[in-house]
């Protein structure tokens, strides 16, 4: 092995990777708990395997520098836009979206990946900016690139993941430098179009909204998935009732209790001990993935570890926050544990570019 080899080995952070899979095997257990079954045609044996292929997935893009990528990017970007229409065409509607493309053994939900294809394309463009600060044509330049995919994914109907694109663009454009008066324009821009959306959602939409406010308005409906949440969560008393003995999520009330509502089914059999274990693994990596931004060689390795941690603190907190009813529903997953091949190995695509730009840090 030679000194370089070396350098790249000792620079791989074992407790980012640790956490990592502690919360996907967090997943994994509460998916097992709430179907008992553990065949490969089952929710536990895709999750695994969809475990295992973006474990080999993570490892290689560790072994490519990550300017590479970004070498590339035009055409990966092209490349994603042309995927998202092409769902639009030949797409299979699940849960009334059009996101998912057929594969015959599996189905992708190609949005999940462009998110990273995203953060590369935008920290290359800010990275390759002179000076301190944007100038306002670059924003909005940098404000197409995100806007695109984020068009496209909406026109999918899936608006969960669509919305998860702005802390991206938030993030880079923060770190990249953006002038004061320039925050101040997007910021009255966004004031003014928030309240213009609500007439442009749909009926049920503008009702999961108002549900946050008053679940027990309509109980059987729109308020049903956030009160058995609820009910999930407050059950679960300090240590919880245990694996499998979820009433909630065990006997089926908890609706999506394999996706979107996977905390619940923690909070639930291991109460709040196992929550917040299971919220400290995330602190940790937020930890770890900040100082790798602070540590990367350049700026572009910075730009591309923020943009992942944005992405993963905005699941976080909306997948926390509609779990525990401040939050409408909708439809964001908590990355790692919730069952989904898409979101996982999107994730762990992010964390081996973020991985990557740790190892290469003191890399000349």
């Amino acid at each position: 092995m030679t000194k370089s080899e070396q350098r790249l080995f000792h620079g791989f952070d074992w407790l980012l990777f640790a956490a990592l899979l502690l919360l996907s095997g967090a997943g994994i257990v509460a998916i097992w708990s709430t179907t008992g079954s553990v065949g490969l045609d089952t929710y536990f044996g895709r999750q695994v395997i969809y475990l295992v292929s973006a474990l080999v997935l993570f490892f290689i893009v560790t072994c490519f520098d990550y300017r590479r990528f970004s070498d590339f990017i035009v055409i990966l970007y092209l490349a994603s836009i042309a995927g998202l229409g092409l769902v639009l065409l030949l797409g299979v509607s699940i849960h009334g979206n059009k996101s998912w493309i057929n594969l015959g053994i599996l189905s992708v939900q190609p949005s999940e990946l462009v998110k990273i294809v995203v953060i590369v394309a935008l920290a290359r463009y800010y990275a390759g900016r002179e000076g301190d600060y944007l100038e306002f044509r670059e924003l909005l330049t940098g404000g197409l690139i995100v806007l695109v995919p984020a068009a496209l994914v909406k026109l999918q109907g899936d608006l969960g993941t669509a919305i998860t694109f702005v802390p991206i663009y938030a993030a880079l454009s923060a770190i990249a430098g953006i002038r004061r008066k320039h925050l101040v324009v997007l910021i009255l821009a966004a004031a003014v179009a928030a309240p213009l959306t609500w007439f442009v959602l749909k009926d049920y939409q503008r009702d999961r909204i108002e549900t946050v406010f008053n679940p027990s308005s309509d109980p059987q409906r729109f308020g049903y998935q956030t009160i058995q949440s609820q009910i999930a969560v407050g059950s679960g008393g300090l240590l919880g009732k245990g694996f499998g003995r979820g009433s909630q999520g065990h006997l089926g009330f908890l609706p999506a209790r394999f996706t979107d509502f996977v905390f619940a089914v923690l909070a639930e059999e291991k109460g709040f001990v196992g929550s917040i274990a299971v919220l400290g693994l995330f602190l940790l990596v937020t930890f770890r993935l900040f100082r790798t931004a602070s540590e990367a060689r350049d700026k572009i390795g910075a730009l591309i570890v923020t943009g992942v941690l944005a992405l993963l603190l905005f699941h976080l907190s909306i997948n926390v926050g509609m779990v525990v009813g401040l939050l409408p529903i909708v439809g964001i997953p908590l990355p790692f544990v919730s069952a989904g091949g898409s979101s996982l190995i999107s994730f762990f695509i992010g964390m081996g570019l973020c991985m990557g730009v740790r190892m290469r840090r003191y890399v000349n």
